[in-house]
């Protein structure tokens, strides 16, 4: 029967058309409030021009967080807060602290996990970040002064001997230590610079001999037991993997860890060694991440983002390379290199001076602004409710610098650059992005098995949250590291045919982004899924629309359209 206003006798008035009660009319769309007119200008000055500044932003954070933590902020109470205040991923530097405080760490992030199941009946993907030692220069301990144990003051313009002896190496004061380099005579020459502890202290060599250098203090300051020592005008020769590594990498393994990063990475040469001491003990499923903190790894970056699955660039090691003028440049050149091939891209922040909280959040929001996928910041000396606060402070600035991203722009270059014809999967993955901007999509809910979805979504930029559905633990933590990507660690409580699975997994994303407040009842949600069972089948797109949730679902009609 047609609609029609016609009254036919002894009937009652048949209604123009039936429709859920929560779904908009599309004329009654409106953009939303967060920076929503100027992201579909044209033009970068036009976008810049219609930005607002009493815009609220999305509740959704894209940008993700890694945290270091240290002995005053590794127990399972004080992760959950972490978590709660927006951690996805820890770190654990294995250049501090034992072996076996490590893996009571890792103890207390299961802990944490399982409490945070318990509050909110949802799996929190926490990663878990081994940072190796890595080949260094380090100084010895300084026990030579009784007045000065544990440490010697440098003053500016007095002399000092680094030594290579080893009967040296727990001996140091204030004009003679250890240094760990054996051939550290061999590559300095007079006038190149050393420096200590990330500044800390800068000295300038005078003069060579067989086992010792002399160094002139040009930066004052006090240097405590095995502070890390760079050398910024002479090339380092270390082996490509110490056996204290092969050793962490043997613990990382066996703590089950997500994420390896290699320190001090200086050639594509030390990735394939680490990859190679992985398979070696029987390990795939872990990404190796290189960390670029010197000179040599800039000049070999090409290399290294091909061998590497992810790049931490270490800003405060970087600009005691580079100087100051020069670091945002090389944020720039670095971020647009990952973001071209489609690696995360992580940026490291020194988040304490002097002992203090001390970060300037413009840096952070210029991060976003450049297309970062993850901030890391050095907590571990940090009190947990410093930690915590920083946390939501972050968190906070991110959303803004998020909401004046203008995605457009990195959308379409790498669209239109993809070369012709593309394979299935990443076709889709384009149409679904564009669809999700067109129709100014609340989320994007895509299913997956190995992540590779997900990631290629990610690689695009949209202006929405993608949260990503998958069966596998590890792949959710894995996802955690991708711009965008909230993972749902979804699992399956019947047995059910693969139809029923896939509906159920894509209903139970949209009850999670519901809870979470990240979308809202009418609000259109792009869902990306296979059309069979298996890898490599996923080839559907469609616009549902968030539904009020199963406790007052109406009856005939399905939770999402």
């Amino acid at each position: 029967m047609l609609c029609t206003n016609y009254i036919a006798p002894a009937t009652k008035l048949i209604k123009s058309c039936r429709r859920m009660p929560w779904m908009i009319q599309l004329e009654d769309q409106f953009i939303v409030d967060d920076q929503g007119k100027a992201a579909y200008q044209n033009t970068r000055l036009e976008h810049n021009v219609q930005l607002n500044i009493n815009s609220s932003p999305k509740l959704a954070r894209l940008t993700r967080i890694m945290v270091t933590l240290g002995m005053k902020n590794s127990d399972p109470d004080t992760i959950v807060d972490m978590m709660m205040a927006g951690a996805n991923i820890v770190r654990l530097n294995l250049s501090h602290e034992s072996e076996k405080w490590h893996a009571i760490t890792v103890q207390s992030i299961r802990e944490a996990g399982n409490r945070m199941y318990e509050f909110t009946n949802e799996v929190y993907p926490l990663g878990v970040a081994m940072n190796l030692r890595g080949p260094e220069i380090r100084t010895g301990a300084f026990r030579g002064d009784e007045k000065s144990l544990g440490f010697a003051k440098l003053k500016e313009g007095s002399m000092v001997r680094l030594v290579t002896d080893n009967i040296a190496k727990r001996a140091g004061c204030s004009s003679c230590f250890w240094i760990s380099y054996p051939d550290l005579p061999r590559v300095c020459r007079p006038g190149d610079r050393l420096l200590i502890d990330r500044g800390a202290a800068l000295l300038q060599v005078t003069c060579i001999r067989e086992k010792e250098i002399n160094c002139r203090v040009i930066k004052g300051g006090t240097v405590t037991d095995y502070k890390p020592v760079q050398l910024l005008d002479s090339v380092v020769s270390l082996p490509q993997i110490s056996e204290k590594d092969t050793e962490h990498i043997k613990l990382a393994s066996m703590l089950e860890c997500d994420f390896l990063i290699v320190n001090n990475t200086r050639n594509e040469k030390m990735i394939y060694a680490i990859k190679c001491r992985l398979r070696q003990f029987g390990v795939t499923k872990l990404c190796v991440m290189a960390k670029i903190s010197t000179q040599q790894g800039l000049d070999s970056l090409d290399e290294i983002l091909n061998a590497a699955d992810a790049i931490l660039l270490d800003r405060p090691s970087i600009e005691i390379e580079v100087g100051q003028e020069k670091l945002f440049l090389v944020e720039k050149i670095i971020i647009a290199k990952c973001i071209k091939i489609g690696k995360p891209i992580v940026l490291g922040f020194q988040v304490c001076n002097n002992g203090k909280l001390n970060i300037d959040m413009n840096l952070i929001a210029n991060a976003v602004l450049n297309g970062v996928d993850a901030i890391l910041l050095k907590t571990g000396s940090l009190e947990p409710k410093e930690v915590s606060q920083l946390l939501k402070d972050v968190d906070v600035v991110c959303r803004e610098a998020e909401s004046a991203l203008w995605q457009k722009d990195i959308f379409d270059e790498l669209s239109y650059k993809v070369p012709v014809p593309l394979d299935p999967l990443h076709a889709i993955i384009v149409g679904a992005v564009e669809t999700s901007l067109k129709s100014n999509a609340a989320a994007i809910v895509v299913t997956t098995t190995t992540g590779r979805s997900a990631v290629l979504l990610s690689m695009y930029r949209p202006r929405c949250p993608i949260l990503a559905v998958t069966r596998y633990g590890i792949v959710a933590r894995w996802l955690q590291l991708y711009y965008g990507i909230h993972a749902l660690h979804y699992r399956m409580e019947a047995l059910l045919n693969w139809g029923e699975d896939m509906q159920a997994r894509i209903q139970t994303g949209i009850d999670s982004l519901r809870r979470k407040r990240y979308i809202r009842v009418g609000d259109p949600v792009v869902v990306v899924s296979g059309w069979r069972q298996g890898t490599g089948f996923t080839n559907c797109i469609r616009i549902v629309y968030a539904s009020p949730g199963l406790e007052n679902q109406i009856s005939d009609f399905e939770p999402c359209w």
